[in-house]
């Protein structure tokens, strides 16, 4: 087995679909992606604390859009067997993260010019001494504290796999940024053990990050940056949590995708849209594109113009989080 283990740090990091607290819940959807990590083969000696990137304060929540308890049952992300898309990266890497901010990167074995990066990234306070199990393509969290966060609003941080290229660090083979345009599909899974798990002070979702320009992020942007926008997919809506804006569609369907989904959205620059299932789900099987798709399509902030410039994978954590594992993760840009 082989790993490539980091202790990159970086303190200011994004808080990408941010909301305050609703009237009657906590709040939701922020998301720090800061703590990546170089995908090359050597050991990082870490580098300066950025000074860009200071955390969103975001948008009021709107008291309106009460989740929906309506809508069938999804016959999609159950504990069965995942729909067959095509991604099909395989790793057998593994390691531990044990500071605030390290990552590693996760190699390939199906594809030598393909990598993914796995980031600590427990950016809010207190940092109480998380650490991760990295193996093949996922992770384990260990918090032993089961740590809150002190500011209601904040996550204690959004450990996650992603690709694509982030804080000066950039993964192998990705394929992008690409324009919206350009996109045929996007196969992607996820799989976890949040039907294990409670429903409260945690979600596990997508973070995506569509750009206006073709350029790679630089080391020190935190934000897509005018122009750019936010999608976000939730497998389930925590019990005490909730995304930014507001609920815009109430359980409907998304063309190609399994299930039925609640689609919040604030247009706060740079825009959020987030699609959270009206069902936890544990897994989910899909293509990415058909959420971009419908996000144009209803005028969520998503152009086709823009760049699809990340894809992140990963749980948002406002307490505790022990034992919250990513089972697989995989994204396949065509």
């Amino acid at each position: 087995m082989r790993s490539v283990l980091f202790a990159f740090l970086f303190a200011a990091t994004a808080a990408s679909c941010l909301a305050k607290d609703p009237p009657s819940e906590g709040s939701g959807g922020a998301q720090g992606t800061g703590g990546s990590a170089s995908s090359g083969g050597v050991t990082s000696k870490g580098g300066a604390i950025s000074t860009g990137g200071t955390k969103s304060t975001g948008g009021t929540t709107s008291a309106g859009g009460t989740t929906s308890a309506g809508g069938t049952t999804s016959a999609g992300g159950t504990s069965g067997p995942l729909p067959t898309v095509d991604c099909t990266d395989v790793s057998i890497d593994s390691s531990s993260v044990n500071s605030q901010y390290g990552a590693a990167a996760i190699s390939l074995t199906n594809d030598p010019n393909k990598s993914y990066i796995m980031q600590a990234n427990w950016w809010g306070t207190p940092y109480s001494a998380q650490s991760e199990t990295v193996s093949e393509l996922g992770f384990t969290i260990a918090n032993p504290s089961n740590a809150v966060t002190s500011n209601p609003s904040l996550p204690l941080g959004y450990p996650s796999i992603y690709i694509g290229s982030y804080a000066g660090r950039t993964t192998k083979g990705s394929n992008l940024p690409k324009q919206v345009s350009a996109l045929t599909t996007i196969p992607t899974i996820i799989s976890t053990n949040v039907d294990q798990k409670g429903s409260a002070s945690y979600n596990a979702a997508y973070d995506v990050w569509f750009t206006s320009g073709s350029a790679p992020l630089g080391k020190s942007d935190s934000n897509p940056g005018a122009g750019g926008a936010y999608l976000m997919v939730w497998l389930f809506k925590p019990s005490d949590k909730q995304p930014r804006g507001s609920i815009k569609i109430s359980s409907s369907p998304v063309d190609g995708v399994p299930g039925n989904w609640d689609v919040w959205y604030d247009s706060t620059n740079p825009p959020c849209v987030s699609y959270v299932a009206a069902n936890k789900s544990p897994s989910l099987a899909f293509d990415l594109n058909d959420f971009i798709k419908h996000a144009i399509a209803n005028s969520l902030g998503v152009t086709s113009s823009q760049y699809l410039s990340i894809i992140f994978g990963g749980f948002e954590v406002w307490s505790g989080g022990d034992g919250v594992q990513l089972k697989q993760f995989c994204a396949n840009v065509k």
